[in-house]
Order: structure tokens, then sequence, then C-alpha cells
């Protein structure tokens, strides 16, 4: 059986993933923009040699996904999601990018300048892909009081059973979201065949993950997010357990990020039991 696993930045060199990779030929390790973004980011060609250990032993089994924004504007209607997410043929490039790495000329000045390339791409296609995203980040208090009576944080904080009107909440919230999302990546035009479709869109499950967050977020206390860096990791993560509905999971070692994949996967298999059970 095929296994395809969403690689966190955090699972790239750890035995697990090895064992994983190793146990089978139909396991594969698919790696998201960010991941890329956080291998690069290191600027050493120490650091991304030592990234791409792993990996760099299995290029036949490692999937490279578009990016984000790439990946937003696949038609609703496609029928299956993941070919169109991918790059073909990368075991050749990525076991070429390996033996440079590893080999005698890794220090050659047009080597380091491909690495400082591919950095400031990374740099430079980050503040897009979290357009509109980090706005709502901070909106998390008057998101929580507009979604939630009080009757319905003390359920989110106890962990206790969800009523019909906060779930009504929850997915309204997230076609709004939906709708912010696109507005700010530019993307006015509704795709074909939203309405009936949306669930596979990368932007809806990008916005029903952020009220995933927002759920996690009044759980563990409503604490303000005052560094940005965090705030910005919390929105790869969260992109990250949005890859990971579209395979077999997600890789990683983050208790959140796992929490998150989980809940998020959870709403989603709701919606499509709702919208099977309706039809």
């Amino acid at each position: 059986m095929i296994q395809r696993l969403i690689i966190d930045s955090n699972m790239l060199q750890s035995e697990h993933l090895r064992y994983f990779l190793n146990t089978s030929s139909t396991n594969f390790a698919v790696l998201p923009d960010f991941a890329w973004f956080e291998i690069y980011k290191q600027r050493s060609i120490e650091a991304v040699a030592s990234a791409l250990s792993v990996i760099g032993d299995f290029p036949e089994q490692v999937i490279v996904l578009k990016s984000g924004r790439e990946i937003a504007e696949i038609d609703s209607l496609t029928p299956m999601m993941p070919p169109l997410m991918q790059y073909e043929d990368t075991a050749g490039s990525i076991r070429e990018m390996v033996n440079i790495l590893n080999g005698p000329g890794r220090n050659a000045p047009e080597i380091l300048d491909q690495l400082d390339r591919m950095w400031d791409g990374a740099v430079n296609f980050l503040p897009g892909m979290l357009e509109g995203a980090q706005d709502i980040m901070t909106s998390l208090p008057e998101m929580s009081e507009q979604m939630f009576k009080p009757q319905h944080l003390r359920i989110i904080r106890q962990n206790s059973r969800y009523t019909p009107e906060m779930f009504s909440s929850i997915f309204g919230a997230a076609d709004q979201i939906c709708e912010t999302l696109s507005d700010g990546g530019k993307q006015r035009s509704t795709p074909s065949g939203f309405g009936e479709h949306k669930i596979h869109t990368y932007l809806y499950r990008y916005a029903l993950a952020l009220v995933i967050y927002l759920l996690w977020w009044i759980r563990n206390g409503n604490q303000a997010q005052k560094r940005l860096d965090r705030a910005r990791n919390d929105l790869i993560d969260l992109s990250f357990a949005v890859y990971g509905t579209y395979y077999e999971g997600l890789m990683t070692s983050d208790k959140k990020a796992g929490w998150m994949y989980e809940n998020l996967r959870l709403a989603l298999d709701a919606i499509e039991m709702e919208t099977t059970t309706n039809r």
C-alpha cells in the first residue's frame, strides 16, 4: 500500500524518516514549499547537505510540491488534486544536488551563487504566501468573541462535545476566511463549481485550518502571539497540516502541528459525510 506523508521540517534529518523510507519502496516523503524554505534559509552548504542527508539517499521516493500559490489556483472541479500539486521527475535533480553538495567542488563560487539565489527566492516568496493570513492571526480575540458564546468557550476549553451551533460557526467562519484569502491573493474570480467542491481547494482547507488554530488558541488560554516569527511558524505548520490532508498524513514531532492536522482531517471528513448524506 502506498504511503505518502508530508514531512515537517523538524523530521527531515530524523531516523524515523529514514526508517519510513527504507521500510518500503512504496513509502514516499512529500516535501512542500516551506520545507525547502527551512532548508535554504540556513544559507550554509554544510547545513543544506545535512538537511538533505536522509532524502538524498532515497531520491526516487521524494515528491516535491509546487508553491502554495500555484496549488491554490487549481480548479476545484479537479477530481484528483495530488498529481497537479506535484513537480514531475524530481529524483534526478535531488540526486544531482546531493552529489554536488557532498562533492569536492561544493564550495565553488557558482554553487554558492546558486544557493544564494535559492535563499533569495524563498525569502521573496514568503510574504506573498502569508499575505492576508497574518491579519487573521492578529484578529483571534475578535474572532473568538464573534464566533462563540461564553458557554461555547467553556466547551472548547474543557474539550467537551461541540454543539451544532458551534459547528455552524466554525464552518461559516471558514467560508468567510476563504473569501478573505482569495481577495488577499488577488484571486477575485470564484473557481467554477466552488460551492459544492470547495472542500477540495487549498484555500478552503487552509481557511478551515485557521479556524482549527483558533480552537487550539482558545483551548490553551487565549495567549496573544507577540513574536512575529512564532506566528509565522504557526502559519507554516498550518500549511503542512493542510498538505497532509491531500495525502496519507503528516510526519511531525510538533504536537501542535499534529493536533491541527488530526482535527482538520476530522472536520473535512465531517463535511464530506454531510455532503454525501444530503445528495
